[in-house]
């Protein structure tokens, strides 16, 4: 039996180092919303259920008058790997592009530039007007003192005309807090928002938008969560060899 377990663990260390992995799809398993300027009310606050989801500057120009908008993913991650785990290799939120399906000709990236996501653990609901979540018009993003804990985990440049967006997470600040709160079947948030006036983005949210003015249509945002293999270092006396390749 000793033997077998060696064995076994030789070909375990001898397999890709990559364990579990775990995809969450938006408005399915988690939720999507936007916040921002409004014309009519002030404030825009919308459950992001269909057609597409935005993530804009604030121009307050009136001849290039961009409303500002962030969005927010609001993510239970109950049961997500179904037990405890100890670390994360990766993860990736992936967001696709949304196209008109009444018959106009726009990119989903109108005006290209940064695209910043957050991670927080704040979770009062971003919809509810009494809790106040707005655009602050002092901060280019449009955040200002909401989110107070957040912590920025990834920046991407997009250019005009029609792409997704990928981002890797830099976990080097939150693996810890998100490993406690995927083993307490706790709850995150992802908040993206951009620094820059002019950008202005639509991306899918898996349903086809219901009016007749203009509406979009695109795939639903995805969240995948990669845990490495276990580690069986004790088993083999290899410790110095496991945590060679975790630096890596």
């Amino acid at each position: 039996m000793k033997t077998a377990m060696v064995v076994a663990g030789v070909a375990l260390m001898a397999a890709p180092a990559v364990g579990q992995t775990a995809v969450l799809t938006g408005n399915q398993d988690f939720s999507i919303s936007n916040v921002g300027e409004g014309f009519i009310p002030s404030v825009t606050r919308r459950d992001a259920v269909n057609s597409r989801l935005q993530i804009n500057g604030r121009n307050p120009d009136g001849s290039n008058r961009n409303f500002g908008l962030w969005a927010s993913f609001d993510v239970d991650l109950n049961g997500l790997f179904g037990g405890p785990i100890s670390g994360l290799a990766s993860v990736t939120i992936d967001l696709f592009e949304a196209q008109p399906i009444t018959g106009q000709d726009i990119d989903n990236i109108i005006t290209g530039g940064t695209l910043n996501v957050y991670y927080t653990l704040e979770d009062a609901d971003v919809l509810d007007s009494a809790n106040g979540f707005d655009w602050i018009d002092s901060d280019p993003e449009g955040l200002g003192t909401q989110f107070a804990d957040r912590v920025l985990v990834g920046t991407l440049d997009v250019a005009d005309g029609n792409s997704g967006a990928s981002f890797n997470l830099d976990l080097s600040g939150i693996e810890s807090s998100l490993v406690n709160e995927i083993n307490g079947d706790g709850f995150v948030r992802f908040v993206f928002t951009t620094p820059d006036m002019d950008t202005a983005t639509s991306f899918g949210v898996g349903a086809p938008g219901t009016s007749t003015v203009l509406a979009f249509d695109g795939a639903a945002p995805e969240i995948t969560f990669v845990v490495p293999t276990p580690a069986s270092a004790a088993v083999l006396g290899l410790g110095g060899l496991a945590a060679m390749r975790r630096r890596r």
